[in-house]
């Protein structure tokens, strides 16, 4: 017959005590606050960077209408809507696809979420230089704006950041 143990005498049972389960739980909510926000900014920056792209996806198909025409298409003939989609017959789809709201991928609000067309100004001392006109106010700007002069002989296009007041990238560069 095998003797009996004391009471005091407790096997350890195989597991992880209170200390140890904190300790991986602190580890854890640590590396959570340090990856997150990283990976929220880069998120964003991602967007931006998809935003810029787009920007010289529609000057290079501008700078291809204006190649095989002679000029660029006019603010009358390339127009866009409140919704931020731009229509143009013999721009679209042509040379590029789409350009409407779900082709701009900043966080921005819904009003300025898309593609914007606005005039060039002509310097009057000069009339082959153009001058980007100063928005009214921040509902004039999209996140892509499509600058074009009245004569068809000049076009820009500019990215704006997700606060619309900064250029992410501008074609003039």
């Amino acid at each position: 017959m095998k003797p009996m143990k004391p009471m005091n005498d407790f096997q350890r049972e195989n597991g992880f005590t209170l200390i140890e389960v904190m300790a991986v739980i602190i580890i854890m909510g640590i590396i959570a606050a340090v990856i997150i926000p990283k990976m929220t900014s880069s998120t964003a920056l991602a967007r931006k960077k998809a935003d810029v792209a787009t920007a010289h996806q529609v000057k290079a198909a501008l700078d291809r209408f204006q190649v095989e025409n002679g000029v660029y298409p006019k603010p009358g003939e390339l127009t866009a809507d409140t919704n931020g989609e731009v229509t143009c017959s013999e721009l679209i789809p042509k040379y590029i696809g789409k350009l409407d709201k779900t082709t701009t991928q900043q966080t921005v609000a819904d009003g300025n979420k898309g593609f914007g067309v606005a005039q060039l100004t002509a310097d009057d001392s000069d009339k082959s230089h153009y001058s980007i006109p100063e928005p009214g106010d921040k509902g004039d700007i999209k996140t892509i704006m499509i600058y074009l002069s009245s004569d068809g002989l000049a076009a820009e296009v500019r990215a704006y950041d997700d606060d619309l007041k900064t250029v992410l990238w501008t074609s003039s560069n």
